[in-house]
C-alpha cells in the first residue's frame, strides 16, 4: 500500500521533499548567516559608541577643568572620565583581540576580533594613539591635589586637542569597514533568500493545484509582512514619509511623525498644509525648491545637500491645549529609485531640540567663563579691601533696589519717583565702579541706566514697564555674586602676603580716584591730571568718607566731561593741553570740615543750562528769565536734570548731583558752586565735624 502510495503521489512527495529540503537549506543559511549580521550589528553599534565615547572623555576633561573649585561636581566629572575611559579601553580591546564587554543596555555583549584588512589598520593606529592617551587620562584621575591634578589636566587636553579628531576618524573608520562587512552578508543574505525564494515558487506552480492551502499561508505572510512595516513606522523614534514630485506626503508614515507635528491624518497632506503654520514663507518656498532640485535627474544629491534649508529649523507647534511650544526640528532628504528613475524623497524629520538647548548651554557655559575669566583680570587690579568694601555696597544697594521694586505703585507720579529712586543706586554703583576701573560692573550698570532712560522718556509708566529692570537687577545681582567669590578668594591670597604688601583702604592714599580720572579722560579723549590734598590728614567716620568719595566721583566726572576741555581747544584758549583737578580736605575750624573740588576747565555755561532746562519742560522761558546766576546754576542740583546730548558711561543721567545735596544737607552741610567762564569751577562742601575724644586725644 505504501509503495502504492509513493507511486501515486511520487511527484508530489519529491516536489514535498524537494521543497522541504530547500526550505530548510535557505533557513539553516538565513539563521547562520542572521547570527553573523546580529554579531556585525553589535560590532557596528559599539563602534559607533566608540566615536560617541571619545568626545565624551574630552568633554569630561573640560568638565573637570571647570569644576576645580566645586568638589561635588568635580567628583561627578571624574567619575564619568573613569566609566568612559574603561567603556574606551575595554572596547577597543575587544575589537583588537576577541572579548566580551558591556553593551549599551548594560549587558554583556561579545565581539569578534576584527579580521578585516582596514578594520585591523584602524585598531591598530587607534591602540597607537590610545596607549599614551590612557596612561594621561589615568593620570588625571590619580588622587593629587588641584595643583598637581591641573598640571596633568593641561597635558590629557593638550594630548586630546592634538589626537582626538585622528582618533575619533580612526573610530569612524573602524564603524563604516564594520558597516561594509554587515552589508556584503545581508547582500549575501538576499542573494541566497532571492534563490530560494525563485526555487520556491518553481516548486510552488509545479503543486499549486495540491497545495492550495499554500497559497493562503503566503497570504498571511504577506499579511505579517504588512502589520511588520506597519509596527516599524509606529516604533521609530524618527518622523518618516515619503513625498512625491508634487509635494504630496505618501500614505505611509512614521506614528511618531502625528506626534511631533501636532496633527493627524498627515497622509495625502502637501508639505505647504503640514509645514505652512510652523516655519516662515521664505523657509517654506526654499524648501520646495531645494525638493524641486532633488527631483532633477542631472543633479547629484551630496553636491546640494549643503542647501538643505531644513537642517535645522526652529518651529512653534501648538499643543493640545492651544499653547504654542518652540521646537526645533531637522530635516534629511533621500531620493528613492525605481526601475533608475527618482521616483519620491524619503523625508527624516528628527526633533533635535535637547540637542539645541544643549549647545546652547554649552554656549552660555562658555560665556560666563570667559566672563569671569574678563572679571578676574579686571579686579586683579583693584585694590582687595576697596573692593570688598565695594562690593558689599552693591549688594545692599541692590537689596534697596530690590524693595523699591517690589513696592505697590499706580499713579504715573509714583512710579516715575520709583523709577528716580532706582536710578540713583545704580548711578551710584556705576560710577564706584569706574573709580575701581571695574568696567565689567560699569558696563551692566550703564545697560541698566539705559533702560530706566527708555522707560523715563515714555508719555505714560505702567507697572510692565519696569520687567526688564527685574532682568537687569537679577544680572547685576549674579555678576556681583561671582565678583564677590573671587574678591574673597583674592582676599584669603591676600591675607598670606606680608602685610607691607597691601595697600589698605585708610592709608589715605585714595589712589582709585587716579585711576577714574585716568579712565574717564582716556574716554573723552582729554588729558587730565588730578592732585590730591588733605585726604589723608584726617580720619573720617565710615559715613564721612562715603560720602567724600561719592562727591569726588561726581565731580571728577562732571568736571572731565563737561568742564576741561579737549587738547586742541585748550591751546586755542592759551591754556596747557591738560586740564587739572584740585581735590582739598581741610578742616576750616575744630567743627566744619571743608571739602573742594576745582578744576581749570570751561566753567558752568549758563546758556546750556537755560537750554537743557527748557527742553526738561519743567520751567519755562519766562521763569528762567526771572532766575539770576545762582539760581540759574542750583539748577544742577535737580533731579534728572543733565546738561549731556546723549547718554554715555560717563554723562547724561542726571542723577547724582541731587543725591550728593540730599546727603549733605542730612549732615546739616552747605555746597557752594563757584565758577568762572574759561576760568574753571569749583564746588566746596561744609560738613559739621566732631573728631572722636580718643583721637584728639
Amino acid at each position: 500500500m505504501l509503495h502504492t502510495l509513493l507511486g501515486k503521489y511520487r511527484n508530489i512527495v519529491i516536489s514535498i521533499a524537494l521543497f522541504l529540503l530547500l526550505d530548510a537549506s535557505v533557513l539553516l543559511l538565513n539563521f547562520y548567516i542572521s547570527f553573523e549580521i546580529a554579531d556585525d550589528a553589535s560590532g557596528v553599534n559599539l563602534s559607533g559608541r566608540q566615536r560617541m565615547l571619545s568626545q565624551r572623555m574630552v568633554k569630561s576633561l573640560f568638565d573637570i577643568e571647570y569644576s576645580m573649585e566645586n568638589p561635588i561636581e568635580l567628583e561627578r566629572a571624574l567619575k564619568e572620565l573613569n566609566l568612559t575611559v574603561n567603556l574606551f579601553d575595554t572596547t577597543l580591546s575587544a575589537f583588537d583581540q576577541g572579548a566580551t564587554v558591556t553593551g549599551a543596555d548594560g549587558e554583556p555583549v561579545k565581539i569578534q576580533q576584527v579580521t578585516s584588512e582596514k578594520a585591523r589598520v584602524a585598531v591598530d593606529n587607534a591602540k597607537v594613539i590610545w596607549k599614551p592617551y590612557k596612561v594621561l587620562l589615568e593620570d588625571v584621575q590619580s588622587d593629587v591635589d588641584l595643583f598637581e591634578l591641573g598640571e596633568r589636566m593641561s597635558a590629557a587636553i593638550s594630548y586630546a586637542s592634538m589626537n582626538n579628531l585622528t582618533l575619533l576618524k580612526l573610530m569612524n573608520d573602524l564603524t563604516i569597514e564594520l558597516e561594509k562587512v554587515a552589508s556584503s552578508k545581508a547582500t549575501r543574505l538576499r542573494i541566497i533568500q532571492t534563490v530560494g525564494i525563485t526555487l520556491a515558487l518553481v516548486n510552488f506552480f509545479i503543486i499549486m493545484f495540491h497545495f492550495l492551502r499554500q497559497l493562503k499561508e503566503s497570504d498571511q505572510k504577506v499579511e505579517s509582512a504588512r502589520k511588520e512595516t506597519i509596527e516599524i513606522l509606529e516604533t521609530v523614534n524618527e518622523g518618516l514619509f515619503l513625498l512625491d514630485n508634487n509635494y504630496v506626503i505618501s500614505s505611509q508614515y512614521s506614528s511618531v511623525l502625528e506626534e511631533m507635528f501636532a496633527r493627524k491624518k498627515i497622509g495625502g497632506m502637501t508639505l505647504e498644509e503640514l509645514l505652512g503654520e510652523i516655519v516662515t514663507n521664505k523657509d517654506l518656498e526654499t524648501s520646495k525648491r531645494f525638493i524641486a532640485l532633488l527631483f532633477r535627474e542631472d543633479i547629484k544629491s551630496n553636491l546640494i545637500s549643503d542647501l538643505n534649508p531644513l537642517r535645522k529649523i526652529e518651529v512653534n507647534i501648538a499643543d493640545s491645549q492651544g499653547r504654542f511650544i518652540n521646537k526645533f526640528f531637522s530635516f534629511t532628504f533621500e531620493r528613492v529609485y525605481e526601475d533608475n528613475a527618482i521616483k519620491d524623497v524619503l523625508v527624516t524629520v528628527n526633533d533635535i531640540t535637547e540637542r539645541v538647548i544643549l549647545e546652547r548651554e554649552l554656549a552660555l557655559t562658555k560665556e560666563q567663563s570667559e566672563r569671569q575669566i574678563e572679571v578676574l583680570t579686571s579686579i586683579l587690579h583693584a585694590n582687595p579691601e576697596l573692593l570688598q568694601i565695594y562690593v558689599k555696597d552693591v549688594f545692599n544697594s541692590l537689596s534697596e533696589v530690590n524693595a523699591i521694586l517690589r513696592e505697590p505703585s499706580k499713579s504715573d507720579v509714583a512710579l516715575r519717583r520709583k523709577l528716580n529712586d532706582i536710578h540713583v543706586f545704580i548711578h551710584r554703583i556705576k560710577g564706584e565702579a569706574a573709580s575701581l576701573s571695574l568696567d565689567s560692573f560699569e558696563e551692566i550698570a550703564h545697560e541698566f541706566e539705559q533702560n530706566i532712560h527708555e522707560i523715563r522718556d515714555k508719555k505714560e509708566i505702567g507697572g510692565d514697564d519696569f520687567l526688564p529692570l527685574v532682568v537687569r537687577l537679577e544680572k547685576l545681582v549674579k555678576h556681583a555674586e561671582s565678583v564677590r567669590t573671587l574678591t574673597e578668594k583674592l582676599a584669603s591670597f591676600a591675607s598670606a602676603a606680608p602685610s607691607s604688601s597691601i595697600r589698605s583702604i585708610n592709608d589715605g592714599s585714595w589712589n582709585h580716584l587716579d585711576d577714574l580720572v585716568q579712565t574717564v579722560s582716556e574716554r573723552q579723549e582729554k588729558k587730565v591730571s588730578l592732585v590730591k590734598s588733605g585726604l589723608s590728614e584726617i580720619d573720617l567716620s565710615e559715613e564721612l568718607r562715603s560720602l567724600i568719595n561719592d562727591i569726588a566721583i561726581q565731580g571728577i566726572r562732571n568736571s572731565v566731561v563737561h568742564g576741561i576741555e579737549s587738547p586742541d581747544e585748550r591751546l586755542e584758549l592759551n591754556k596747557g593741553d591738560a586740564g587739572r583737578i584740585d581735590i582739598r580736605l581741610a578742616r576750616s575750624s575744630s567743627s566744619v570740615l571743608e571739602f573742594s573740588i576745582k578744576d581749570d576747565g570751561y566753567g558752568i555755561d549758563s546758556d546750556r543750562i537755560r537750554a537743557a532746562a527748557i527742553k526738561s519742560g519743567n520751567w519755562t522761558e519766562e521763569q528762567l528769565d526771572g532766575f539770576d546766576q545762582k539760581r540759574l546754576v542750583s539748577l544742577i542740583f535737580e533731579p534728572g536734570f543733565s546738561t549731556a546730548k546723549e547718554h554715555t558711561r560717563d554723562a547724561g543721567g542726571g542723577v547724582g548731583m541731587d543725591v550728593i545735596k540730599k546727603r549733605v544737607n542730612a549732615l546739616r552741610g552747605k555746597i557752594r558752586v563757584q565758577s568762572r567762564r574759561g576760568i574753571g569751577t569749583k564746588i566746596s562742601v561744609s560738613i559739621p565735624f566732631v573728631e572722636s575724644a580718643e583721637k584728639a586725644a
